[in-house]
């Protein structure tokens, strides 16, 4: 099993975290402390066991939730595990269906997590995580062993009682004592009785042929157990060895010379590639059926290669879209505003002039030349105009009426009688007598102010002043002639004043007349510039002349902005042009048939369906170099094959016929490879069986030479070939026990017998004394018979226990111990170069054999060495376990040597070529290793419970755990 995908949706730190697409064999795992990688390693082990209640475990957000999908033996499951329930096994695919005890190759919890999930814990003598009901010894031995671990105590039990009995030796002590003393009595009363010669002579002999015969027998129940331990020995080893003879067989029949030069590394690499390939080739096939469905034309090939041709156009078209559709858009505004605009000028030329033609009138407003005339001199004839008539109107009026007060006034003076008496005084008269009483004031009042003061001086001036004043004043007298109460005189007076002021109104109306006729003949051509009538005034000419200027500028404007539309019309009309000219030739559209961009719109769906049809087009190319790159790819790699044909010129199908004729010779080659592994594996294991020091003086017999180090299996062939077959050794295993009992019986017998003549030498002594002794004896005998029986018995039952314990343990822990010595040896570059066992599998340990031959037990050794032995015998039992598992490895080696690093490093290398091996880790020189000291392996980074990744490559990894800078 592998785990290809890995989700932790909620489990500890993690929330929905990812692992995808994992590698089959080396995957490092890196993260700084506290990242997750322990709550990872805990999350695996229960994967597929369950998650019981309080067993401290991180606790979820909600609830415990995994999910992986999982390879076994190449089909695809779901492995889920929700909460506290039981973890499900889904088959994905088509896939047969599996309990999960199979997937996990039967284990326990216990054994799974001690074997498989491995951190420094698991690496002690004593593991702290181990639960008191799961036995160390059958976790690392196998889980057989757990009852036979009851041996040793049956053993114990025999063995304390036969000591009860007799001691270590069945000696005359303990309970043995007395009757061993009491026969001892009567044999040396007996014997010292003993006086008859002859007849002792006589039984003596007697007594030397049974001993004799006893030393036959002896010999013939040897013989028989050393030829019932070879046919033991063969019975044991028959199937292994017929095994070993079929595989040579098959090995002979084969040329493996063939198999030797076979490029096997390459099976994975060329099945990855034919899968690739004829994945690809479906994926071509689909392409293709795709774009011949949507393009629906009659050669899909030739329109194909017309839309990759024009791939950079028609791309170049669709990223131009948006801004074409708003160009479009924008002129089409501008259209509209512009027509909007016209309709207002015109319809404000039309308010400026009636009398001009509807249609036409924006004509008339370009004709009229305003720029005959400036905006100032518009305004200051029509302004000068205005106020020259205004001021000859003020002076016509003035006029008017200052004539006609002139003429008022002389009707009154000629109405007036006639007053030609002078006799009245004048004011005109009196002013020499008011300018003589002023001197004559001064004179005096500064004579006075001379004498005394200002003050008197002023004061005495203005009293002369104001006499003078009075008296002149008396003398006025008033006796000239008045028209209704007004003086002629005064009338005279203003009428000189009022016909002056005519004069020079009249001078004023003629010199504004003739300002104004100057003026006014300019309004005149004016007004005929503007096409006014003679009567329009000038404020009317001078607003006509504003508006009309102001609608010319507009109108300016309006066909400027016209120009630019039509220049922004024609090379958007030129861009779309193009796009449809393209169009055309790919077949989509006749490009004399439309107007680009009239029928933009058109258009723009055309070129995105080329888009769209360009797209699939690119995906059928796209898969095409797919299939080329994998089919050359491959070919490359069939021409390491010896027996492989010319591929130079052959297409993608011929390609993929002879990789699955590689792969079929590859996996006939893999099989003899796999039957030499397991033929020398046996022939290795067989010949350190017969080796053994119990085993090999059984076969000595059947040796031909002393030079021949496989001359244990010729033995064995050669007893095999001196019977039928294992019925026939099972057989002669019967006679032997049969024939070994009657011998045994006989030999009895004979000891019996030989008690007699020895009693009957013992009893030749006087009858009474011979009474005695043997009364004596018999006494003790009856006593110490049963005893000796009860002593016999649990000798023999502790003997026969130890036996079947050794070679439980020899068939047990002996291919264990031969795989963890190998692994071991390398890691400690051959400082120690075997593991065995101690035999004290209750309390599990160890001996570590050093290269000079010096045992050193667990106890003895430093913590990393003990680590590296632990670790040796879980990869052993792991490579021996029938099913492949993911192995984890949480900082195992972190109390390693770099050199012991390396080392060790190499022996998981060659795990993950059959196991998914996941390598956890802080320490960024670990990955530098990896690294370095490894064929391949998939690194991922691991912090705050999120994963990152894969990477080919350490780089990433390492800067996660290189310290950051303050």
């Amino acid at each position: 099993m592998r785990i290809k995908n890995f989700d932790l949706d909620d489990f500890g730190c993690f929330r929905r975290a990812r692992l995808q697409n994992v590698d089959d064999g080396l995957t490092v795992i890196a993260g700084p402390q506290r990242a997750g990688k322990t709550t990872f390693m805990q999350a695996v082990r229960h994967l597929g066991y369950g998650i019981p209640r309080s067993n401290g475990l991180p606790p979820p957000t909600d609830r415990y939730e995994l999910t992986a999908d999982v390879i076994v033996d190449g089909a695809e499951y779901e492995l889920a595990l929700t909460g506290y329930g039981n973890p499900t096994l889904t088959p994905v695919n088509g896939a047969p269906d599996r309990t999960l005890p199979e997937v996990f190759g039967n284990l326990g919890p216990a054994q799974y997590q001690q074997l498989y999930t491995i951190s420094l814990d698991e690496l002690q003598r004593l593991p702290t995580s181990l639960d008191d009901d799961a036995s160390l010894s059958a976790i690392l031995l196998g889980a057989a062993y757990g009852e036979v671990l009851k041996i040793p105590q049956i053993e114990q039990r025999f063995k304390d009682q036969a000591k009860d009995i007799g001691g270590k030796h069945g000696r005359a002590v303990y309970n043995l004592k007395g009757p061993s003393n009491m026969i001892q009595s009567g044999v040396n009363a007996r014997e010292a009785a003993m006086a008859q010669v002859d007849e002792h002579e006589r039984k003596q002999a007697a007594r030397d042929d049974v001993d004799s015969r006893i030393e036959e027998l002896d010999e013939e129940i040897t013989e028989l157990a050393t030829e019932e331990t070879r046919l033991s020995t063969v019975l044991t080893e028959y199937a292994e060895f017929e095994t070993l003879q079929e595989l040579n067989l098959e090995l002979e029949q084969a040329d493996l010379a063939k198999v030797d030069a076979f490029p096997e590394d390459q099976l994975d690499r060329a099945r990855q590639l034919k899968n690739q390939l004829v994945e690809e080739q479906e994926k071509l096939r689909a392409a293709q059926n795709e774009f011949a469905r949507q393009a629906s034309v009659e050669n899909p090939e030739a329109y194909r290669d017309r839309l990759l041709d024009a791939m950079a156009k028609i791309r170049a078209y669709n990223r131009e879209i948006t801004g074409w559709r708003e160009r479009v858009q924008s002129v089409q505004e501008q259209q509209s505003d512009f027509a909007d605009t016209r309709r207002a000028l015109r319809s404000q030329a039309l308010d400026l002039q009636p009398r001009w033609d509807d249609e036409s009138v924006l004509d008339h407003v370009r004709e009229v030349e305003t720029d005959l005339f400036s905006r100032d001199t518009v305004r200051s004839i029509t302004h000068s105009c205005e106020e020259l008539q205004s001021e000859v109107n003020e002076v016509k009026r003035n006029l008017a009426e200052k004539t006609a007060r002139l003429e008022q006034l002389e009707q009154e003076i000629e109405s007036a009688p006639d007053s030609s008496s002078e006799g009245s005084h004048t004011v005109r008269d009196q002013l020499p007598i008011a300018a003589g009483g002023t001197l004559v004031a001064l004179i005096v009042g500064s004579a006075v102010g001379v004498v005394a003061g200002a003050i008197p001086g002023v004061v005495v001036t203005l009293l002369i002043a104001l006499v003078v004043g009075a008296y002149a004043a008396s003398r006025l007298e008033f006796d000239s002639l008045e028209v209704e109460g007004v003086a002629v005189e005064t009338l005279r007076a203003d009428k000189r004043s009022v016909a002056a002021d005519v004069e020079g109104l009249r001078s004023r109306k003629a010199d504004l007349e003739a300002d104004y006729s100057t003026e006014a003949e300019q309004l005149d051509s004016l007004r005929e510039q503007l096409g006014l009538s003679d009567d329009t005034s000038p404020a009317a000419v001078r607003e006509f002349y504003t508006d009309i200027s102001s609608l010319q500028g507009d109108l300016v404007t309006l066909e400027g902005d016209i120009e630019a539309l039509d220049e922004k019309e024609e090379a958007l009309r030129s861009d779309l042009g193009a796009a449809a000219e393209t169009m055309s030739e790919l077949g989509y559209l006749d490009a004399n048939d439309i107007d680009p961009l009239e029928d933009a719109k058109t258009l723009f769906a055309i070129v995105e369906r080329a888009e769209s049809d360009l797209a699939l087009a690119t995906d059928v190319r796209t898969a095409q170099g797919a299939v080329t790159g994998h089919a050359d790819e491959l070919r490359n790699l069939l021409t390491e094959w010896r027996d492989a044909p010319d591929l130079t010129n052959a297409d993608a199908a011929t390609i993929v016929r002879t990789a699955d004729q590689f792969l079929e010779r590859g996996e006939r080659v893999t099989e003899l490879g796999d039957a030499r592994a397991e033929r020398d594996e046996i022939r290795r294991r067989l010949l350190r069986r017969l080796t053994t020091p119990a085993i090999e003086p059984a076969f000595e017999p059947y040796r031909e030479s002393d030079d021949d180090d496989d001359w244990a299996l010729a033995a064995f062939e050669r007893v095999l070939e001196a019977h039928t077959d294992s019925e026939a050794i099972e057989e002669r295993l019967d006679e032997i026990d049969q024939a070994t009992e009657r011998l045994e019986e006989e030999r009895g017998e004979c000891v019996e017998r030989r008690v007699e003549l020895t009693n009957e030498l013992e009893g030749l002594a006087s009858d009474e004394d011979v009474r005695e002794a043997h009364a004596t004896i018999e006494a003790g005998r009856r006593r110490l018979e049963p005893l000796v029986e009860d002593y016999a018995t649990s000798r023999i039952a502790k003997y026969l226990l130890n036996k079947l314990h050794e070679r439980f343990i020899d068939r047990t822990t002996g291919p264990l111990l031969d795989e963890a010595s190998e692994i071991f040896s390398r890691i400690t570059d051959n400082n120690y170069t075997a593991v065995d066992s101690t035999n004290e599998f209750e309390n599990l340990d160890f001996e570590s054999v050093l290269a000079n031959g010096q045992t050193q037990r667990t106890a003895e050794l430093s913590r990393a060495t003990t680590e590296q032995l632990f670790l040796a015998i879980r990869l052993a039992r792991i490579r021996r376990h029938e099913s492949s598992l993911p192995v984890l490895l949480d900082d195992s080696m972190t109390n390693f040597d770099p050199a012991h690093h390396v080392r060790t490093l190499q022996a998981i290398s060659e795990l993950a070529d059959t196991n998914q091996v996941f390598l956890l880790t802080c320490h960024p020189e670990f990955l530098e290793r990896v690294e370095t000291h490894t064929d391949s392996a998939q690194y991922w980074c691991l912090d705050d419970g999120q994963f990152d990744g894969p990477y080919a490559e350490p780089a990433e990894p390492c800067q996660l755990l290189e310290p950051s800078e303050l």
